[in-house]
């Protein structure tokens, strides 16, 4: 992600296996989504994201010190910020079918990540647009999901 690009609202996390799913779901993503990549690439399948996000304009993120992280409490945010992530990905906010066992951080808590954030913050973890309406004014620019993308249906 470049400096001045405009932060998505919405993004997709890849972790994981890379299939004909994935690929299905990058090309449905509403233009100017963004694609978090957590997990390692071939080089067949770099191409081809490249090519999908060339063409619906979606921004392709590696997760690496300088550009994204997720955190989960205080100490991960400090060494996000000590490593100069740009973007940063608060989780989890609800309960989320990816990470079952994980308990929501709750709301005074996800307030006061974004807040100390001193960037982008992205709400992550149960999240759609719906449960974005009602985290926005916590202080997060943008939601992003893993089983989100994945239902069926019309996106909203």
């Amino acid at each position: 992600m470049k400096a001045r690009q405009t932060i998505p609202k919405q993004w997709l996390i890849i972790n994981g296996e890379i299939d004909e799913r994935t690929f299905a779901r990058l090309a449905e993503l509403p233009r100017g989504a963004g694609v978090l990549i957590l997990c390692k690439l071939r080089p067949a399948d770099r191409r081809r994201f490249r090519w999908i996000a060339a063409s619906r304009q979606l921004a392709l993120v590696h997760e690496t010190a300088g550009t994204a992280a997720r955190v989960h409490n205080l100490r991960e945010l400090t060494r996000a910020r000590l490593r100069g992530a740009r973007l940063i990905l608060i989780s989890p906010i609800y309960a989320t079918r990816s990470h079952p066992d994980w308990q929501p951080l709750g709301r005074m808590r996800v307030a006061t990540l974004a807040r100390l954030a001193g960037c982008e913050a992205i709400a992550l973890g149960g999240m759609d647009e719906r449960r974005f309406g009602r985290v926005r004014k916590l202080g997060f620019i943008g939601w992003a999901g893993i089983s989100s993308w994945l239902r069926e249906g019309p996106r909203t």
